[in-house]
């Protein structure tokens, strides 16, 4: 057993593009065990791992209950790198009175301008163009100008905001559909507020920025699905069981949809039949996926470790449960 606290990082890559979180933990006194897997680890590999950590440094794997049961005593605090909260049982840390934090603003941008290039790759068939090309097939496609359209925004919490302002920026009309709703910030971004109904007839893209809970769990329903406008795009970059995959796919073959581009899914990696379509644009869950972004993620984590070690403050927005607090502070599954 380490005489130093051990942080454990589960989240892959960590510390590979630039030491400075590593850098941050092992000044303060960690003894930092990176993942000896080079991908996301199964609960199985990741409990393996707890038995003398003081943190764990986690990423998108999954922790289940039994995962945070079976850990060691030394265990205080969960620091998700990012900020989906879905796999990770938090009322079982909260039952272990483990700590809980999150990097809920580092992936956004990422994210943010991702969904841009989804919907100008879809739109315009930027995607086929290049697949014929290297096959040696001249074809020009014609697509759509974003200009005057609207795009609907399901889901207008720290992602949604940014993409409705770029949106605006593009000439787009801008709607959308949230639990809250901060008028005054709509006012002042030319966004209007209207149901989910409304947001699915009058759309002609959606991109959808929901976390994944039992009030957002196939939200997406075939019923609802069937409710787009004829012609319309739908991005989903949150979490893949947030919608019917399988009615998706259907009004895409029928051609009441004209697209769909998705960073995520149901089951990852990802081997269904949408991708036997051509108008489906398909990413590996990598929205959070810059240089940049990445950076930040790892950093906030190793900073929300080191506060915690120090007990030290740690930004408000960055937890989701502190021993000692009721409840959490944000939406979780549990």
């Amino acid at each position: 057993m380490s005489a130093r606290p051990v942080a454990q990082v589960s989240s892959f890559p960590y510390g590979i593009s630039s030491r400075d979180p590593l850098d941050l933990l092992e000044r303060a006194g960690f003894e930092v065990r990176l993942s000896p897997y080079r991908r996301k680890h199964t609960p199985q590999e990741t409990a393996a791992q707890l038995a003398d950590a003081e943190v764990l440094l986690a990423g998108t794997e999954p922790l289940p209950a039994w995962v945070i049961d079976a850990a060691g005593p030394r265990l205080r605090h969960i620091a998700r790198v990012g900020v989906g909260l879905d796999g990770l049982d938090v009322s079982a840390c909260i039952r272990r009175g483990i700590a809980v934090t999150y990097t809920p603003d580092a992936p956004a941008r990422s994210v943010v301008e991702q969904v841009f290039g989804l919907l100008i790759s879809l739109s315009r068939r930027l995607v086929e163009s290049h697949e014929g090309l290297r096959k040696g097939v001249w074809q020009r496609h014609t697509g759509i100008l974003w200009q005057g359209k609207t795009l609907g925004i399901l889901g207008c919490g720290r992602i949604g905001r940014q993409v409705a302002v770029i949106a605006r920026g593009f000439g787009m009309n801008v709607i959308a559909h949230d639990l809250v709703e901060d008028h005054a910030w709509a006012a002042a971004n030319g966004v209007r507020y209207v149901d989910l109904d409304t947001l699915l007839a009058e759309s002609l893209a959606i991109t959808v920025h929901l976390p994944y809970t039992k009030r957002t769990a196939n939200l997406l329903s075939a019923e609802r699905l069937a409710r787009m406008r004829c012609g319309a795009y739908l991005l989903n970059t949150s979490r893949g069981e947030v919608l019917d995959e399988a009615a998706l796919e259907a009004l895409l073959r029928s051609g009441h949809l004209a697209g769909a581009a998705l960073d995520v899914y149901h089951h990852e990696p990802y081997t269904g039949t949408l991708r036997e379509l051509p108008n489906v644009f398909l990413t590996c869950h990598q929205g959070s996926c810059s240089h940049d972004g990445r950076y930040a993620m790892e950093m906030q984590s190793a900073e929300n470790a080191v506060a915690f070690l120090r007990s030290e403050p740690i930004r408000p927005d960055r937890i989701v449960w502190l021993p000692g607090m009721a409840e959490p502070a944000v939406e979780v599954w549990g």
